[in-house]
């Protein structure tokens, strides 16, 4: 079984990260303990699938997987299931057999469970402790819905398994179905369920309802973090962000490697170990002392370190900067027939300084020589004059905090003003136009961002983005590890 996050909008993309602040467990409410576990393995197929996905994570050296036909872990190195004979020896004698199950399971209940439980200090499959209440909740709607006869069977012993106290489905599923936020009624062969306004909801629209009811529970519980929840809290209510590619990265970038998503997971909690964070989050700092110790100046915090600190600004904000800038450039100058191949976003080629045809000519950081007034900012990223359709294009790039997206396009707007005048008496008759390209540290931008890129790329828009965002995300990271190898 395998879990893919879908992210289709800003809400979708929010439980992702947003279960992580809430430290959200799969085995949260199941009360799993070492004597239950062998009851939940033989009886419970869906708890199977997901404490095998957990065994398998690549994070342990033996991948294990539990095998309900024969009642044993199997171990095994890779996808073809080989295994391994040092751990499980095959023998003919079924007292031997007996004892190595046994063995086995008492090895994955002292190395493997207390990973895997919240009161034993695991994490265990994080963000899918909803999923697999969910799809108990759907299993036994399914089941009432199901006109079979044979089913019935199945309802009456699933019934009278809840009457006599015992573990079943429909118990199950109603304990779960309260946790989410709704009741069920599960009454053959019309099941429903009903939310907290009083509201009954056929089976057929039980899943849209739980998928909302998740929402708004993991949005109460993130606003309830104080720390942990802010940056979340600031990108639900930033009405400028582009939502829809706000959090595209995980569904999208499909080869994204672990740490990058656990490295973006703890800038959104805003855990780096900085100053500020010892001081007023753990408080096991008493000096007092909240100074940067890489400039000395501000505070040191996460927005300072990843886009605020003068001591990385030339080096670290820079490459970012780049990175991110030539993958718009770089598709720009293929659409001018200036290059005909683009490189991949993450490769170390940087765009030259110049490209001419007789058609366009495009430029890459380079200044511009004022003749009819004195301009001192006269060094725009980019620029790309056509002389086909009389166009002058100057373009900005900028990787600010989350919270100045607009505050930095303002500042570019006034600070080229002079340049643009000066362009318009260089190139008579053409016309000038200034494209700020804003993609905060954390990969959002703005729908005027996305306008602007649409201008310059067309139908490319969106993957030019996405190519961008990972960029910003990778070089941010790398800021990230930086600081707490300097620190």
């Amino acid at each position: 079984m395998s879990f893919e996050p879908v992210v289709l909008s800003m809400n979708a993309g929010m439980i992702c990260v947003v279960s992580q602040a809430c430290e959200g467990h799969i085995c949260r409410g199941l009360k799993i303990t070492d004597e239950a576990l062998e009851d939940r393995l033989a009886f419970d197929e869906i708890f199977v699938d997901y404490f095998n996905a957990f065994l398998e994570l690549p994070a342990f050296c033996k991948h294990l997987q539990y095998d309900q036909l024969t009642g044993s872990f199997k171990v095994f190195n890779g996808p073809s299931m080989e295994l391994d004979f040092h751990q499980l020896l095959p023998s003919q004698d079924a007292e031997a057999e007996s004892k190595e199950r046994e063995r086995v399971t008492a090895w994955v209940k002292r190395e493997r469970l207390p990973l895997f439980l919240k009161e034993k200090g695991g994490r265990g499959l994080r963000a899918v402790e909803t999923e697999y209440k969910v799809t108990k909740v759907k299993a036994a709607l399914r089941l009432y819905e199901n006109k079979d006869q044979v089913m019935e069977m199945v309802r009456e012993f699933e019934e009278r398994a809840e009457s006599l106290g015992h573990r079943s489905l429909v118990k199950d599923a109603t304990k779960f179905a309260e946790d989410l936020g709704v009741n069920l009624h599960l009454k053959h062969p019309e099941p429903v369920c009903a939310v907290n306004s009083g509201e009954i909801i056929p089976s057929h629209r039980v899943k849209e309802v739980l998928k909302e009811c998740v929402e708004e529970k993991l949005e109460r519980e993130v606003r309830g973090l104080e720390w942990q929840g802010k940056l979340l809290i600031e990108r639900k209510s930033d009405s400028q962000l582009c939502k829809n590619g706000c959090f595209s990265w995980l569904s999208k970038w499909k080869s994204c490697p672990s740490y990058t998503i656990a490295g973006a997971f703890e800038i959104y909690e805003q855990l780096l170990p900085t100053k500020l964070y010892f001081s007023k989050k753990t408080h096991t700092s008493c000096s007092g002392d909240v100074k940067c110790r890489l400039c000395g100046h501000a505070q040191e915090s996460v927005p300072h370190i990843l886009a605020g600190c003068t001591a990385l600004a030339q080096n670290k904000y820079l490459f970012r900067h780049n990175m991110a800038l030539k993958v718009l450039f770089y598709e720009i100058l293929r659409d001018q027939d200036l290059l005909e191949e683009v490189p991949p976003w993450y490769s170390p080629v940087m765009p030259k300084p110049v490209y001419k045809s007789e058609q366009v000519e495009a430029w890459w950081d380079v200044p511009v020589y004022a003749d009819h007034q004195e301009v001192r900012a006269n060094r725009v990223d980019a620029r790309v004059v056509n002389h086909v359709s009389k166009k002058v294009m100057t373009i900005e790039m900028s990787c600010p905090w989350i919270s100045n997206r607009e505050k930095k396009s303002e500042e570019k707007t006034m600070k080229y003003g002079p340049l643009r005048w000066e362009l318009k008496e260089k190139y008579k008759g053409y016309e000038v136009h200034q494209y700020n390209i804003i993609m905060d540290v954390l990969g959002g931008w703005s729908e005027e961002t996305e306008i602007s890129v649409q201008s310059l790329v067309g139908r490319k828009t969106t993957h030019v983005l996405e190519r961008m965002q990972k960029a910003v995300l990778s070089a941010t990271l790398n800021i990230a590890r930086t600081f707490k190898v300097v620190t």
